[in-house]
């Protein structure tokens, strides 16, 4: 089975794609908690600034498919590391998205958002964070153009279940797609 890693930004479904991931029978690794688990948050952030990904790749040998942050923000290395891959843009419109990551993260800091923007907290650099968000979704289609391993996945989309499951070669389950994290969603 290949690799399957969705490189949309936090606040564009991917607690419900990582729940989707789960039901399609997928081993899933959403976000850093099991890799700061394993190499500790010190040295993960430290790989992530120096852009030493080897112990990042080796982590990411047990798993299946990967959702969130750091995954989102490294899929160049990962797309050369693990050649046959799939990967899953979601996106969200601007404004929403904005709205949504200022209500989630408000004024709070993180090491992970100071990396990813330079600035760690999207309520004072509104700017900065939306900016960082369109770029980007640029670079993500700019990269995968004349492609066919990625499939972009709007949150707003209606029939989730069919691309996804088509993209992937996948049976469609008979649940409903999940509608997980609704409250960060704003």
């Amino acid at each position: 089975m290949s690799k399957v890693f969705a490189i949309g930004f936090h606040k564009t479904g991917t607690s419900s794609l990582g729940k989707a991931f789960e039901i399609l029978g997928y081993k899933s690794c959403f976000g850093a908690n099991e890799l700061r688990a394993q190499l500790g948050e010190m040295k993960m952030m430290q790989s992530l600034f120096k852009e030493d990904y080897e112990e990042i790749f080796k982590f990411a040998e047990a798993y299946d498919c990967f959702n969130d942050l750091p995954w989102f923000a490294i899929y160049k290395a990962l797309d050369l590391r693990f050649p046959n891959s799939k990967f899953i843009l979601t996106t969200r419109e601007e404004s929403a998205w904005i709205n949504s990551s200022k209500a989630y993260f408000g004024d709070t800091t993180s090491p992970f958002r100071l990396w990813l923007y330079g600035k760690s907290n999207p309520k004072n650099d509104q700017e900065v964070y939306l900016k960082r968000y369109q770029e980007h979704n640029k670079e993500v289609e700019s990269y995968f153009e004349d492609r066919n391993d990625l499939l972009i996945l709007p949150i707003e989309e209606k029939n989730k279940w069919n691309q996804l499951c088509s993209f992937l070669n996948k049976a469609i389950p008979q649940e409903d797609y999940p509608l997980h994290n609704l409250k960060g969603k704003r």
